[in-house]
């Protein structure tokens, strides 16, 4: 997998289209919730 969380460092890194950043972020948060 290729998929890295973001680090609390990393938080501002250059972002793609808001459409891929909201998607990303979606799926992050999908993600930790998945995990709990």
């Amino acid at each position: 997998l290729g998929y890295r969380p973001p680090a609390p460092e990393t938080a501002t890194p250059p972002l793609p289209p808001s459409g891929s950043a909201t998607l990303h972020l979606q799926a992050a948060m999908a993600k930790e919730e998945a995990m709990h």
